[in-house]
């Protein structure tokens, strides 16, 4: 079986308008096989088009480019089935279209506001997992424990195995987190604002592999087979270790944190594989910048990168800019900042329980600024205006 975890980022990007000179050049010449052409249509050619995030001119003008035809095909929906919507996925591991799933006759909408599973076996189904009793996936394999485990079970048999690989994304919105366990006994923390994409079981696979956008934290099973973390520009893969990935989608730097073991780390470019590939110790971080080659590595104080896996709110003389970040993904709430003198300070501090008022009052015993909530968005502002 291709491994298409690298294509897919490329394609990613390429649909986004985002991809590099080299990545768009790579992908005209990758798009010349016959059988590489084939597995981008079938990700692009869906029944019905109903863009997310993206125009739809964008992506034909993209698409236009690699002589690709976006003019849907028309089929009879079986509307009993599949209450349609197909929605366009920017996600690094899959550059393609998905249909929400629903066996009502309403149409459903995934609440970016809620935690949800994708489930992929060919058409995109979408199940919310904010309440254990409202789950129903009739897969005995898949235990949702509470409302933070979601859990999978090795197969018990040759019978439950599929002849298709099935993948699953976990999306976890802004102000929550997960945790998700897979059949190997792989743990991983997933911190708010992230999204995780793997197959359902790593039976039949060479590679336990799975793609990040976001931030999560990995305690790997020791097995023989390797365990590989892919972002947008880096990879980990370990044989059974603790570590931490952040990998924000808006963020210029990717970080890699060894917390225990030892991993392999290398930039995940689409024409070197392995292009300065380093190994890691305990106490180690990896870091790549976008658009940057090389990778460097230093030592830090763990505990600090690690500390929202218990709730922790971490700030160590952080820009207001990367403070902003982090409350707005914590709290899912939308932060201006109006007051430019923030721009030149920096900040520490350790919370846990504290709500975003307490925070920011926290900050104005530092530096006097005002501030004003209207519905999710908070303004700080110039005390003298």
């Amino acid at each position: 079986m291709k491994n298409h975890s690298n294509i897919d980022i490329v394609i990613s990007k390429f649909l986004d308008d985002q991809a590099t000179e080299d990545e768009k050049t790579f992908l005209v010449e990758w798009i010349k096989d016959p059988e590489n052409k084939s597995y981008l249509e079938d990700y692009i050619k869906p029944e019905i088009w109903i863009k997310n995030r993206l125009n739809s001119s964008t992506i034909e003008k993209q698409l236009s480019v690699l002589s690709i035809d976006t003019e849907p095909k028309r089929k009879r929906a079986r509307s009993s089935f599949l209450k349609y919507a197909v929605i366009f996925i920017g996600i690094l591991t899959s550059a393609t279209l998905v249909y929400f799933y629903s066996d009502q006759l309403n149409d459903q909408i995934m609440d970016e506001s809620m935690i949800t599973l994708e489930i992929n076996d060919g058409v995109s189904r979408f199940f919310s997992l904010e309440n254990q009793e409202d789950l129903n996936l009739k897969d005995n394999s898949i235990i949702f424990e509470s409302n933070l485990l979601l859990k999978y079970e090795s197969y018990l048999n040759n019978n439950q195995r599929s002849s298709t690989h099935e993948y699953h994304t976990l999306h976890v919105p802004y102000g929550k987190t997960f945790k998700v366990q897979f059949s190997d006994g792989s743990l991983v923390h997933m911190n708010s604002g992230s999204k995780l994409t793997y197959p359902k079981s790593f039976n039949e696979f060479n590679l336990r592999e799975v793609t990040l956008v976001g931030e999560a934290y990995f305690k790997v099973s020791k097995s023989d087979i390797p365990f590989q973390v892919n972002v947008d520009g880096i990879s980990t893969k370990v044989l059974g270790t603790e570590f931490n990935v952040s990998a924000y989608k808006n963020d210029t730097l990717k970080e890699v944190i060894l917390v225990e073991g030892s991993v392999q780390v290398f930039e995940n470019d689409s024409k070197e594989h392995y292009r300065s590939s380093k190994i890691m110790v305990p106490n180690q971080r990896a870091t790549k910048q976008n658009q940057s080659r090389g990778l460097a590595i230093d030592q830090v104080d763990i505990k600090n990168h690690i500390a929202w896996v218990e709730g922790i709110l971490v700030f160590e003389k952080e820009n207001i800019n990367a403070i902003i970040k982090k409350l707005e993904r914590r709290f899912n709430i939308t932060i201006r900042n109006n007051y430019k003198k923030l721009n030149a300070l920096s900040y520490s501090g350790r919370f846990k329980d504290e709500n975003i008022n307490d925070i920011l009052r926290t900050m104005q015993a530092h530096t006097n600024f005002s501030y004003i909530v209207e519905g999710k968005t908070l303004t700080i502002n110039n005390p003298n205006n």
